[in-house]
């Protein structure tokens, strides 16, 4: 089994969490959790655009949810600093990408399509100003601490012990991208999140996919704490419930109030929804497919 690395300086309990930086600067944890989620969010959707390895994006979402323990939302939006993370870890992984390519991606993501900032606009050039002015807080707040350990070594580790159908697997890479949207990566060691991604995945896939570990005795064999997998689950499941709710005023608020205006630089609020959301959405809503 592999060994984790010391990762105690970058601990922290979900009291911590309700005393942030930002909860004392008026962010209620809710909303400071769904401003973080929503920085993930881009940090995806532009990690997809510049085809980033899913390593590069999963360490800029930890230095984001590291960022915000030593800042508040308020002082930096969370979108600069999600743009930051990820040109950061594209530098901390070696997968670099200029910023004439960069920029424009994270412009397009950041606005919802709305707005465009090729190389010698002002856009651009407000953008580059941003995220190398960024850059400097970042790797102070971070200690220059650039090393992350991620849950998915430790989730090919549990899915070679347990050999689960093709699907599952799949359904379990998908959830650990869902977990590193939430600041779970300061609670939990990235095990824990990997163990909790297999189980999410047993709970909401088909009575085929999850063929031979129906009886829950693979959290045994691959050591899994269950105390940890059950809050870790219960977290995304309670964040997913909020995120819809989220979504829904949002987008009564936007009937109401005709074209929104968005501002710049990375103003706008976006979306946080993930793709893992619906189907955990669309389990909850219908009947079991496991056989009587």
């Amino acid at each position: 089994m592999l060994e984790q690395r010391e990762w105690t300086d970058w601990q922290f309990t979900r009291e911590d969490l309700r005393q942030t930086p930002s909860v004392h600067c008026g962010w209620t944890v809710e909303r400071e959790e769904l401003d973080r989620a929503k920085a993930c969010s881009l940090i995806y959707s532009a990690s997809r655009k510049l085809q980033l390895p899913q390593i590069t994006s999963a360490s800029a979402c930890v230095y984001l949810h590291r960022f915000f323990m030593r800042h508040s939302l308020k002082e930096y939006h969370h979108y600069n600093i999600a743009a930051t993370c990820l040109f950061f870890a594209c530098k901390s992984e070696e997968t670099l990408r200029k910023l004439d390519s960069f920029i424009p991606v994270i412009v397009y993501y950041a606005s919802k399509g709305n707005r465009k900032a090729p190389p010698g606009t002002s856009e651009f050039e407000k953008w580059r100003m941003v995220i190398l002015h960024t850059e400097v807080i970042l790797l102070e707040a971070l200690c220059f601490d650039m090393i992350v350990d991620h849950p998915y070594v430790f989730l090919i580790e549990a899915l070679e012990k347990i050999r689960p159908t093709q699907q599952l697997s799949q359904m379990s890479w998908n959830f650990i991208a869902d977990f590193l949207r939430l600041p779970l990566c300061l609670v939990y060691p990235p095990r824990a999140i990997a163990m909790a991604a297999i189980s999410l995945a047993t709970k909401v896939a088909s009575f085929d996919m999850r063929k031979g570990l129906e009886d829950g005795l693979w959290m045994d064999r691959v050591g899994a704490d269950n105390d940890s997998v059950s809050e870790i689950v219960q977290w995304l499941l309670d964040f997913y419930t909020r995120e819809a709710q989220s979504r829904s005023v949002s987008h009564s608020n936007a009937d109401s109030a005709g074209n929104e205006v968005v501002q710049t630089p990375a103003s706008s609020p976006g979306s946080a929804t993930s793709p893992m959301s619906s189907t955990i959405v669309a389990h909850q809503s219908s009947p079991s497919s496991e056989p009587k």
